[in-house]
């Protein structure tokens, strides 16, 4: 019987091709590098554009959706009868293309704080001038905002977290690596051209970049590196403001974070108290020129690609070029879309909703996530290496993960932000003003936990600790196919199951796991279970330390640990629920290949992709994330079906000693 799933799925312009086979390279062995075998005729067919960094099977399908965005943008400039979020649509798109042709100047508001700038000399004069620029939509090192408490999930509270670097990542600062340094070395070049902008002459401006360089240099010397961010037990200190003074000699934080609009508290979580001591520190030690200097790059960098065409020219120089490796900008229309998903994405999201996704369609997809919940709490009553305890917890936080399916039951307003059609950067500070404040509201009471943090349109899927949810909006649900082809369910479930068990997982991963089913910070393992998980931990670590996409530049199996989990065990769940279907059972070939064959070429297709090597460089230090051809290679190594299904055997590449394979989940 055909799955009903399959009416929901979108169309493409090539008839009469099958999906899978129409990506498949038959002439690289399954056997040795499975990702090209199963991806290379679609990376030959999708070479990187000059616009482009990377393009992968989530951005083919980003664009089909691209389509239908502009289309809705276009019919409601014409809509005569428009509600006020639709004129706020229709608004924010016209200032968004029509921005290149603006002054180079930034908000009043933030003209204001820069103008007063100057009479910031001592340390806590520059620390209320941060959040004077925070208040206006420019980030700096003052790294306040209101979020979920991790030890009462029930209440919002302040919080104070380290922040203020420009570059992707503390690495970038340090790395001899020539590629990084690059990167590091054409940084006060950047720094001056953008003040250049704000009138600094050529002397200035280039004294100016190599003292913010210098100043950022000592923020990265004193922040965390991403793998020791990773535990959330460890940035969890509750603190009084006379304890925060006491830690930060020189500096008094409850009035400053009152003037960058938080509310007043009594007590606040602090992520990394030695960033702080470390802050008041270097901000005594640091001229206050340089310091005015990095506050005013960190105002129009912020604003640069906003504001008019050379300044968005000039940022895409540093932003683009050097950071990612893309040859030229993105058209007008592309960047408009980005913005507006920034700003205004859930009222884009209704709109299409309302166009594109059927509650019906929501509740069929809703059943194949319970379907692979239910494979995924099977497989944990059979864990070896849980013991009884830890299972009945982990059982019950997975009966409690809330699946978000398509679209949210609310969608956020936008009541009281103005939009105009002019002024794009304005536009974009109302908005940040109006949402800062919307969540600084929510201090000491509950959070807002209906509203998502991806658009119904996005590409993508996550998993929330505190929420103790996965959410899946309803563009990962659609597989690209063609017309006249019917996607057999391997195609379905190796696609589609496969990220929704790879965000359950999420909530059992090395970080996850540290959260209750009321997603509660709390410790819900026995020690010997810990134990077992920490050595199998270990030994995925080490499958990925050894991968080197790019000369000299190894994956990090520490930082990518939560994702590699992730990807292993999402796999693992999602053939659980394909076993149940009637494709699988019956064994029928498609395109000469068995189903298992099928499901893990559709598996690998959900991560082809090309890339620059500058943007691998960027997320091999920064991302939590293995490259494309790791979450397929390294991954299926450690599958058992997968050497059933291709025959593999001692010598091949893809080959792992079963006894050398990990399985967690």
């Amino acid at each position: 019987m055909r799955s009903p799933l399959l009416a929901l799925l979108l169309a493409t312009s090539l008839p009469g091709a099958d999906l899978i086979e129409a990506n498949r390279d038959p002439a690289v062995s399954a056997r040795q590098d499975f990702w090209t075998h199963a991806n290379g005729a679609w990376l030959r067919r999708f070479p990187l554009a000059p616009d482009r960094a990377v393009y992968n099977s989530f951005a083919w399908q980003d664009d089909l959706i691209k389509k239908d965005l502009l289309v809705i943008n276009g019919e409601l400039l014409a809509k005569p009868d428009a509600t006020a979020d639709q004129r706020r649509l229709a608004d924010f798109w016209r200032s968004a293309l029509g921005f290149e042709a603006g002054p180079a100047e930034l908000p009043a508001g933030l003209r204001a704080v820069l103008a007063k700038l100057d009479e910031a000399k001592t340390p806590q004069a520059l620390l209320e001038a941060a959040a004077d620029l925070y208040a206006e939509g420019t980030g700096t090192f003052l790294g306040v905002f209101a979020g979920q408490d991790k030890k009462d999930e029930t209440k919002v509270a302040l919080q104070l977290w380290q922040t203020g670097l420009s570059l992707p990542e503390r690495a970038f600062y340090f790395s001899e690596e020539p590629a990084t340094k690059r990167v590091r070395d054409a940084f006060p070049a950047h720094v001056a051209q953008m003040l250049g902008f704000l009138g600094y002459d050529a002397a200035r401006a280039r004294q100016a970049g190599a003292a913010v360089l210098a100043f950022e240099t000592r923020l990265a010397e004193v922040s965390l590196p991403l793998v020791q961010l990773r535990n959330p037990d460890a940035h969890y200190h509750p603190m009084s403001w006379a304890e925060i003074d006491a830690l930060t000699p020189g500096l008094r934080w409850e009035a400053v974070t009152r003037r960058a609009g938080a509310p007043a508290v009594t007590r606040v979580i602090v992520g990394q108290p030695d960033f702080l001591k470390a802050l008041a520190r270097i901000l005594a030690e640091t001229p206050a020129e340089a310091v005015r200097d990095y506050f005013r790059f960190q105002a129009i960098s912020g604003h640069a690609s906003v504001l008019n065409a050379a300044t968005a020219a000039a940022a895409f120089e540093f932003e683009g070029v050097v950071l990612t490796g893309a040859k030229q900008q993105r058209s007008l229309p592309e960047r408009a879309l980005r913005i507006q998903d920034g700003a205004l994405g859930d009222l884009l999201g209704k709109e299409y909703v309302a166009r594109r996704f059927t509650p019906a369609q929501r509740e069929r997809f809703r059943l194949v996530c319970e379907n692979v919940r239910t494979a995924f709490a099977a497989r944990i009553r059979k864990l070896e290496w849980m013991d009884a305890e830890t299972q009945a917890w982990a059982l019950r936080k997975l009966a409690a993960i809330k699946l978000r399916v398509g679209y949210p039951d609310k969608f956020r307003g936008y009541e009281g932000v103005e939009i105009r059609a002019d002024g794009l950067a304005q536009n974009l500070v109302n908005v940040s003003k109006w949402s800062r404040a919307r969540t600084f509201a929510r201090v000491g009471g509950a959070p807002e936990r209906e509203e998502w943090g991806m658009r119904p349109y996005t590409v993508n899927a996550y998993y929330s600790p505190m929420n103790n949810e996965i959410v899946m909006p309803a563009a990962i649900l659609g597989v690209p196919t063609y017309d006249g082809e019917a996607l057999d369910d391997a195609v379905l479930y190796g696609f589609i199951a496969c990220t929704i068990g790879h965000e359950l997982t999420h909530g059992f991963d090395d970080s996850g796991r540290r959260f209750g089913p009321t997603g509660r910070l709390e410790q819900g393992w026995s020690p010997p279970t810990e134990k077992a998980f920490r050595e199998r931990c270990d030994r995925i670590v080490a499958q990925y330390d050894r991968e080197e996409p790019l000369p000299g530049i190894r994956v990090n199996g520490k930082l990518t640990l939560g994702e590699n989990i992730a990807d292993i065990g999402g796999v693992a769940i999602a053939l659980d629920a394909f076993r149940e279907t009637e494709a699988f059972r019956s064994g029928r070939l498609i395109a000469g290949q068995t189903p298992l064959q099928r499901f893990f070429l559709a598996h690998a297709f959900a991560f082809a992709g090309n890339i620059r090597p500058e943007t691998l460089r960027n997320r091999l230090l920064s991302d939590t994330h293995s490259p494309m051809p790791q979450r397929i290679n390294v991954v299926l190594r450690n599958i058992d079906e997968f050497h059933e299904a291709f025959g593999t055997k001692p010598g091949d590449s893809m080959w792992l000693d079963p006894a050398q394979r990990v399985k967690i989940w």
